[in-house]
């Protein structure tokens, strides 16, 4: 269990692409083998870290999720997962003593998250000076499966605020703060083989649905 570390999950996207195969708790609710994406994600991770933040849209319906979850308010819904991730930062923030140093940044429909993905990606050492760990697969940035100092809230906000509101937006102004600060990993080094690499095949579409090995459900 890592008490230097909190998860924080967005789960307020509104699953267009998926068409009527989603309810109105989007794509958090869909059921895989008998259990939500968020609330398998949530309990993979409530194994491994102290504090598990799920960021939603106040009055959206969410599935159940395991005990000790906590749920705070999406303050931009509808503006993606940075927005989702700056709120959960704040609560971090919110909550005082004892601050965890850095945040597991996760998607909320990632059917093939695994403890032993999330222990290998939490004890990787990156090389001194890194602030944000980021796997690489096929030569795109994976920032939904992420390591974050906590120190970077501000270089967030700011991002923000200039209206660039996407996660590889964040990622791309951290290096240029600092070209040391973001270490892009190839996925496969860090996870050490190829399968493993399945874990980033999230839920964005019907085809998706389609291509998942798992039965999948609206809830």
């Amino acid at each position: 269990m890592r008490h230097d570390t909190v998860a924080i999950v967005p789960a307020g996207g509104q699953s267009r692409r998926l068409g009527e195969r989603v309810g109105p708790g989007g794509k958090a609710a869909l059921v895989v083998s008998g259990e939500s994406l968020l609330g398998r994600v949530c309990r993979v991770l409530a194994a491994e870290v102290a504090r598990v933040i799920v960021v939603a849209p106040a009055g959206r319906p969410l599935p159940p999720l395991p005990h000790g979850i906590d749920v705070v308010p999406d303050r931009e819904p509808g503006c993606g997962p940075l927005a989702a991730i700056r709120d959960g930062l704040a609560a971090v923030a919110a909550r005082g003593e004892p601050v965890p140093r850095r945040a597991l940044l996760v998607a909320c429909d990632l059917p093939r998250l695994s403890s032993e993905i999330v222990r290998r990606l939490l004890d990787h050492e990156p090389a001194p000076g890194t602030r944000w760990l980021v796997p690489l697969v096929a030569g795109e940035p994976q920032p939904l499966l992420s390591v974050l100092s906590l120190d970077l809230a501000a270089v967030l906000e700011a991002t923000l605020a200039a209206d660039r509101r996407s996660l590889r937006a964040a990622v791309a102004a951290v290096a240029e703060s600092d070209p040391k600060a973001v270490a892009v990993c190839d996925a496969a080094v860090l996870f050490g083989t190829e399968a493993d690499l399945a874990v980033f095949a999230d839920i964005d579409t019907p085809d998706d649905l389609s291509a998942c090995d798992v039965r999948v459900e609206p809830c």
